[in-house]
């Protein structure tokens, strides 16, 4: 089971009493309020008004209720609390990182497969059943079914984070919580991305950069929108392109012979 540590909050439970409350504080009005006088121009033939109906007013429908109260609500979101994973740049005082990260940066613009092969450490790895290599990397990347070139470009903007000397991009990969299950979690992409009610619906709130809860029997990469919880059980529908799994691609470099080579750049667990 998944452990999230933003606050949780506490659904509205008050809903079917508020309603009854001013359901008895109206009736109160309508008999208190003073009777009008007859008008010194009235036909005195006038018809006298119906008698009240006796018959009891009907109880409250508690959903109704809450039904009525959150239509009610305002229309502007209100931000939920949480913690943000935004992209930082730990990198960038290391040693010999700048100079790396230009010539990465170069490499994955224009597409050259040589330069990339040149930043890399002969055995990388590449998956988890052994493909690793120079070699084979150059052939991955000549391939445009791996679409490891869109991969590469993707991670660019996602940071990076050093732990034990060791360096990754993005810098989510270094800082997801113990207690999080990388499984059934994915990363909301930008800072304002929405949560909706519904697919399509009502914003609930900006969830940018939060890492949310998914079911992974479910998920599905081709739909729209996916449904997401987040920490304290907040439910919504978010884009589903907005969505990066935690297992996505990372590329882990490492300093040898006086400079950053790429040792892995892998997905997976």
């Amino acid at each position: 089971m998944t452990r999230w540590q933003r606050p949780c909050l506490a659904p509205l439970g008050l809903a079917p009493l508020a309603a009854q409350l001013a359901l008895g504080l109206a009736l109160a009005g309508c008999d208190s309020a003073p009777q009008p006088r007859p008008s010194p121009t009235a036909e005195v033939s006038a018809a006298p008004a119906p008698a009240p109906s006796l018959e009891p007013l009907p109880e409250p429908d508690p959903d109704a209720s809450a039904s009525a109260l959150a239509s009610a609500a305002p229309e502007e979101p209100v931000a939920l609390a949480g913690i943000s994973y935004a992209p930082r740049d730990d990198c960038s005082a290391k040693p010999g990182w700048p100079a790396f990260r230009k010539n990465l940066n170069s490499a994955i613009r224009a597409r050259d497969a040589a330069a990339l092969v040149a930043l890399s450490a002969p055995d990388i790895a590449l998956d988890y059943g052994g493909g690793s290599g120079t070699a084979e990397l150059k052939k991955r990347l000549a391939d445009p079914e791996t679409g490891l070139w869109q991969e590469l470009a993707a991670i660019l903007p996602l940071g990076c984070a050093v732990e034990g000397g060791i360096a990754a991009m993005p810098w989510v990969f270094w800082n997801v919580p113990e207690e999080v299950d990388s499984y059934n979690a994915m990363l909301v992409l930008g800072n304002d991305t929405p949560l909706r009610d519904k697919p399509g619906g009502k914003v609930i709130s900006p969830v940018g950069w939060f890492i949310v809860g998914i079911d992974p029997m479910q998920f599905d990469p081709e739909k729209g929108e996916t449904r997401v919880t987040l920490d304290g059980g907040q439910k919504g529908w978010i884009e589903t392109a907005k969505l990066r799994s935690l297992l996505d691609y990372r590329l882990i470099a490492e300093p040898q012979d006086g400079t950053w080579r790429i040792t892995a750049f892998i997905a997976g667990d």
